[in-house]
């Protein structure tokens, strides 16, 4: 076997280096600007801008999920081809004539109920877009963001502050976030404070921790085939994603809803 020449294995030596540096730079923490982007997401859990700052001010999506992603059949397809996930999910007449109890009905009716768009989650994180990735890691990144509703529906958790945690958690089981991580991780802590000022029976601590165990347990969504899926059953891709039931958020979400409307009608609004 012929040794490559010594200015090769310098070349290649040295673009290992700047590859790591590069990676650490992108990846960096910023702790000042994530605290102050966690304070104004817990202020108004509307904002969706925030949870993109806390992603960005923690260094982004953990890249052995994008290195999984990347080796996977799907991963493969979507960045030979350069497919965009939210340009299927914005196609409503193609969604609104899905059969009853398909993921994509479901999906369509989760989105157009809470009158909310896929543009709106598209518009809150293009802050997020990073020149310094290479375009297939943008890629990756734009389509873990589209997946977000999509996964709301397969799970079952709703958009009620709970829920959003909840799904919150089961993403970081999933991809190992740091940004995420740390949202969860603040979120949780106020939910400890909520259960015992408003005398929840169950402690939605517990809620919280359920949606990370049922993360643990699923299969891994990134590498999901999601434009194929939204027309099978809900069901049926509940059980090829190996999808458990959230059995304590269905348990207190009707308590938790009623008290968390209660108590914003209390609460002096933030002004943005």
């Amino acid at each position: 076997i012929r040794r490559p020449p010594r200015s090769t294995l310098s070349s290649s030596s040295a673009a290992s280096d700047v590859y790591k540096r590069q990676s650490l730079w992108v990846n960096r923490i910023k702790p000042i600007k994530a605290l102050k982007a966690l304070r104004a997401l817990a202020a108004n859990k509307e904002d969706t801008v925030q949870v993109f700052h806390v992603i960005d001010a923690l260094g982004g999506t953990n890249r052995k999920a994008f290195r999984d992603f990347k080796k996977s059949d799907v991963g493969k397809n979507v960045l030979e081809n350069k497919i965009h996930l939210i340009n299927t999910l914005k196609r409503k007449d193609y969604l609104s004539k899905l059969p009853e109890g398909s993921l994509g009905k479901n999906y369509y009716n989760f989105i157009y109920k809470e009158k909310l768009t896929p543009d709106e989650l598209v518009s809150a994180s293009e802050i997020n877009f990073d020149p310094n990735k290479t375009e297939e890691e943008n890629i990756f990144h734009t389509r873990l963001r589209d997946m977000h509703d999509l996964w709301h529906v397969t799970t079952g958790y709703g958009r009620d502050a709970l829920g959003e945690l909840s799904l919150l958690a089961f993403t970081y089981a999933q991809e190992k976030n740091r940004g995420i991580g740390a949202i969860v991780l603040y979120g949780y802590r106020i939910m400890g404070k909520v259960t015992r000022e408003l005398n929840f029976n169950i402690d939605l601590r517990d809620v919280v921790k359920e949606g990370y165990k049922l993360g643990k347990e699923a299969s891994f969504w990134a590498c999901a085939d999601w434009e194929n899926l939204l027309e099978k059953p809900i069901n049926e891709v509940r059980t090829i994603l190996k999808a458990g039931k959230p059995e304590l958020y269905k348990e207190v979400l009707h308590e938790f809803s009623i008290k968390e409307e209660n108590h914003l009608r209390k609460t002096p609004q933030v002004a943005a």
